[in-house]
């Protein structure tokens, strides 16, 4: 009988290891295994297309992060019964702060240099929810995508896998502590160490499995999606001295592990549902490297472990870590600069400018303050000397706080000109859509409102029902605008190109005397044909319609006005879409058509033309704001033509108003037209004239 695949090999001699000890040595395989990780990374960032699955080699990083973290927390309790958390604090704070600390403050100012102002606000949101070690949370709740680096996404997104790990250790040693408790106060067994891990893992990975596959968007930033990642890697550190294999299954072992990493960089993309069942494959692949690593003493030249060893491949896991905070604000700011899609030359000019920013920061910051040691603290006579860690949690709150404090500088700059969306627009100076019909020449004026502040020119009130309507919890009642005691009313309904439009049709409402209902969820278009993202089907969007033509019908309101994004748009943005445009047109038609037969007054508000690029970012860096306009599109989206192919359906044409002269506007009558692909509030405002006379009201 052959010896089982994990025991001593036959004929070698086991490494025996006291009971309640685990083993510690130096491992230069596992810093050739953070340069993979951190190369696969890189590499996504930069050229995703030819490596669509890069993003899992953050997945390795949290199984690297287990083995070593957990491993080391599992033997301290396991000799001594219990834990020096204010070591072990101390420790993560010098490992971790001053290097993440420079890369946020050098973000600040490289934003403050090269970004528009109309950035400034949401890098400082970035830069306290980095600090706090929160962003995940911030980037799971944001509409920004982590697909790849566009001139609006956040230089600071990356910190959301440090905010996983540091949110994991501030639970995992209580679970530890529970573990030496539940032993009776005596060092925990490492059995009772590996049930506990096991029992976090698998409600983690069921939490990951289920949450993926209904809402990938959210699952991948989220904490509780990635807790098994990091616990499986502490349950092999744990399970070490009981699994020892054969050197030539560890050869394989190494080589296998290495092509499960290497087969989910290349074959995994972002349109799977991740981390769900699918993160299992980068992940047993890095336990396979790092338990094959763990059990070749002396790796030979044809093991894995021999070739992560090398000295130029742990030199690049040395600075991973810096090379991780650095890489993705140089891609970003050269993105904004030099534009997307970078090439070899300019993907190569990021490379070796973030290996030196690394090499300079591991330097001159890690290596320093690593080195750092606290002062013993003077005992009694009857006490030893303790260190006292009181200094290194000093410099780990200033370190936190000195960021977000510079951050204010730049947010407030920005907030003081918010506070002028408030202000009244005067509309001779300022006749927004109103400049096209005008019969007088329009004055020269600063364009309002200010670029810097025009993500924030957005509709005011019924917050919920302007983005998240859901009628399976929420009523009617709890989106009124406009007249709010009149027994006449108005319904605006649809996706977010619906509510932008509220700012006008809430004057309306108001001067003629309408309740205002506005019904409008974002991406989710008025349509009763669901919308799909690859294989994935959306389906609710098209169950809240069915409900909500219910509610309208019911009802009974004077009219019933909707918009909607179109079918590019939603490609370009969300990366959702129909088969065909003839099923979109569909879609509408059967959403639109109850409504007419109920005898409801109709109307189809025409889209906002999609624009190339950021228009405000545009108009900021401009000395005349007709650079910034863009050639209107010819082809009619399918909310316009179900509007046109059904009768009793008023389509009221605004394409006039944006687009004079077929050449979409940046700027009209000294207001600024798009807040990013949405028009701004106070230009949907200078609508209202028209609006009214369309409807006839």
């Amino acid at each position: 009988m052959s010896a089982p695949a994990f025991g001593p090999a036959r004929g070698s001699r086991p490494t025996r290891f006291p009971a309640d000890t685990l083993p510690a040595r130096h491992r230069p395989d596992i810093q050739g295994l953070r340069a993979l990780a951190v190369g696969i990374v890189v590499w996504y960032h930069i050229w995703p297309q030819t490596l669509p699955g890069g993003f899992v080699g953050v997945d390795v990083f949290f199984v690297i992060s287990g083995y070593l973290i957990v491993g080391s927390l599992a033997r301290e309790a396991m000799s001594t019964g219990s834990l020096k958390l204010a070591k072990f604090y101390s420790r993560r704070i010098k490992r971790l702060l001053p290097a993440a600390a420079t890369v946020l403050l050098a973000t600040l100012a490289a934003t403050v240099l090269i970004f528009p102002q109309g950035r400034w606000q949401s890098v400082a949101r970035d830069v306290a929810a980095s600090g706090l070690n929160i962003q995940n949370w911030n980037q799971a709740f944001s509409t920004t995508s982590y697909e790849g680096a566009t001139a609006s996404v956040s230089p600071l997104q990356h910190f959301w896998s440090l905010a996983v790990e540091e949110q994991f250790y501030l639970v995992v040693p209580l679970l530890i502590l529970i573990c030496a408790a539940a032993s009776g106060g005596r060092r925990p067994r490492r059995s009772l160490l590996i049930s506990a891990l096991t029992a976090v893992a698998l409600a983690s990975f069921a939490h990951s499995v289920i949450f993926s596959a209904s809402n990938p968007d959210l699952a991948y930033f989220f904490t509780t999606t990635r807790i098994w990642e990091l616990a499986l890697g502490g349950m092999l550190a744990v399970a070490f001295p009981q699994l020892r294999s054969r050197p030539h299954l560890s050869l394989l072992l190494g080589w296998l592990g290495l092509a499960m990493v290497l087969a989910s960089a290349v074959l995994f993309s972002t349109a799977m549902d991740f981390p769900g069942y699918a993160a299992l494959l980068p992940v047993l692949g890095t336990m396979a490297l790092l338990l094959a690593g763990s059990t070749i003493q002396e790796p030979g030249f044809g093991s894995a472990a021999r070739w992560q060893a090398l000295r130029p491949v742990t030199y690049l896991g040395d600075i991973s870590y810096s090379l991780y905070l650095w890489h993705w604000p140089v891609i970003v700011f050269s993105v904004y600069v030099l534009g997307p899609n970078p090439g070899w030359l300019h993907g190569g000019a990021v490379v070796v400018l973030s290996v030196a920013l690394a090499a300079l920061s591991t330097r001159f910051v890690e290596e320093p303050f690593r080195k750092l040691e606290p002062k013993p603290r003077r005992g009694g006579r009857r006490r030893a000397a303790a260190p006292a860690y009181r200094p290194v949690f000093t410099l780990g709150a200033l370190l936190t706080l000195v960021p977000i404090a510079a951050a204010t500088a730049p947010y407030l700059v920005v907030e003081q000109k918010t506070r002028a969306l408030s202000q009244e627009l005067d509309l001779a100076a300022y006749p927004g859509a109103g400049a096209v019909h005008a019969t007088a020449p329009v004055p020269d004026m600063p364009v309002r409102p200010d670029p810097a502040v025009a993500g924030s020119d957005q509709p005011d009130g019924v917050e919920a029902c302007l983005t998240a309507w859901d009628p399976r919890t929420m009523e009617l009642e709890d989106c009124v605008a406009g007249d709010t005691g009149s027994s006449r009313s108005i319904v605006l309904v649809g996706d977010s190109h619906a509510a932008q439009y509220m700012g006008s049709v809430d004057l309306l409402a108001r001067e003629s005397g309408y309740r205002l209902y506005v019904l409008a969820r974002n991406g989710c278009p008025f349509s009763l044909e669901p919308l799909h993202s690859g294989t994935v089907i959306h389906r609710t969007c098209a169950g809240i319609n069915t409900q909500t033509v219910q509610e309208i019908i019911d009802l009974d309101p004077s009219f019933v006005l909707t918009a909607s994004l179109s079918p590019a748009g939603y490609e370009d943005a969300l990366d959702w879409g129909w088969d065909s445009q003839e099923q979109a047109k569909l879609g509408y038609a059967n959403a639109l058509a109850p409504l007419r037969d109920a005898g409801l007054s109709v109307a189809v508000l025409s889209d906002v033309p999609y624009p190339p690029f950021n228009v405000p970012e545009c108009v900021s860096g401009s000395a005349d704001p007709a650079d910034c306009s863009f050639p209107a599109s010819g082809e009619a989206p399918p909310l316009t033509l179900a509007a046109q192919e059904l009768d009793g359906v008023t389509l009221v044409d605004f394409r006039g108003y944006f687009c004079p002269d077929g050449q979409c506007q940046a700027v009209l009558g000294n207001v600024l037209v798009y807040r990013d692909n949405h028009i701004t509030d106070s230009f949907a405002k200078t609508l209202a004239l028209p609006l009214r006379d369309s409807l006839g009201i």
